[in-house]
């Protein structure tokens, strides 16, 4: 068995079989230093020669990639936006995100999955899901996270369900962790063998995740003066009022509801460096 392997944009390369079926994209190192997607895609092409279909592989931010950085000058997934986009004289980062936007609806894509990692350790990895995408995100053995359209904007993701493209982001795990690359190796598995572009060596099988909604993005007042009341981690049940951080400008506090949990608290560092704009999100189980 053969399959056709071709490079059909900067970054991106198309593997196709002979069968005729589904396009599955996946994208990795939309932050250059999350590698946990390629070296996924790695294990699974020394072992796996796609059968039915294609699939495409979209490097996300090669530069960015190179320097081991989340960006270059900026990050390119806050980019996908009409007004972003349309600038002149772009920079590295939106350049990349200018490419891409123009030639990713290009490639007949039917589906794709986004792999990222996050900074701090997390008890769980999960999905962003935005609507449309319920077939790829319950192919995901992750914890799965609906809610996001309008949370943060300028993704790339968000951006291409607009486009009419399904796609859905894995956070793996941290950057480092071994056990990220091995849930986007399981995830990659799991949607490659549903959709028959491969046959996988042994059952995939997976208990029902569960599902949360997310419900808000807490923005950072002063970045100078934000200290957490504690270190939080992502899933920790939240009390009803909760005094959760403060800063000169305001005392952050969790709305006075019961069943409130933390997603994706920043770190300090991060905070200090003015790295995140966002403090962390709350959510909720469905």
């Amino acid at each position: 068995m053969t399959m056709k392997q071709e490079v059909v944009g900067q970054g991106i390369v198309r593997l196709s079989a002979k069968k005729k079926g589904p396009v599955i994209g996946v994208v990795c190192n939309v932050h250059g230093n999350e590698l946990c997607g390629r070296k996924a895609v790695h294990r699974i092409l020394s072992n796996y020669e796609i059968e039915r279909g294609t699939l495409v592989l979209i490097d996300g931010n090669p530069n960015a990639a190179l320097l081991g950085k989340r960006y270059v000058n900026a990050d390119m997934n806050r980019m996908f936006t009409p007004k972003q986009l349309d600038k002149k004289n772009p920079k590295q980062d939106l350049k990349r995100a200018q490419y891409l936007a123009k030639r990713l609806p290009k490639l007949g894509l039917d589906q794709v999955i986004d792999f990222h990692s996050t900074t701090s350790e997390t008890p769980h990895p999960f999905t962003v899901s935005f609507p449309g995408t319920k077939e790829m995100t319950s192919l995901c053995p992750v914890p799965q996270i609906f809610g996001w359209s309008g949370i943060v904007k300028g993704t790339l993701i968000e951006w291409l369900c607009n486009q009419g493209i399904p796609a859905v982001v894995v956070e793996a795990g941290q950057h480092e962790a071994q056990s990220s690359i091995d849930v986007a190796e399981q995830t990659l598995l799991s949607i490659l063998s549903h959709f028959g572009l491969i046959t996988p060596k042994k059952p995939i099988k997976f208990k029902k995740p569960p599902q949360y909604k997310v419900l808000e993005r807490v923005m950072i007042g002063d970045h100078d003066t934000f200290k957490f009341k504690k270190d939080y981690s992502s899933f920790e049940a939240l009390k009803p009022g909760e005094t959760i951080a403060k800063d000169k400008t305001q005392i952050y506090k969790a709305p006075n509801k019961k069943g409130l949990m933390m997603l994706m608290p920043s770190t300090q560092a991060h905070i200090d460096r003015k790295i995140s704009r966002g403090a962390y999100y709350l959510m909720q189980k469905i």
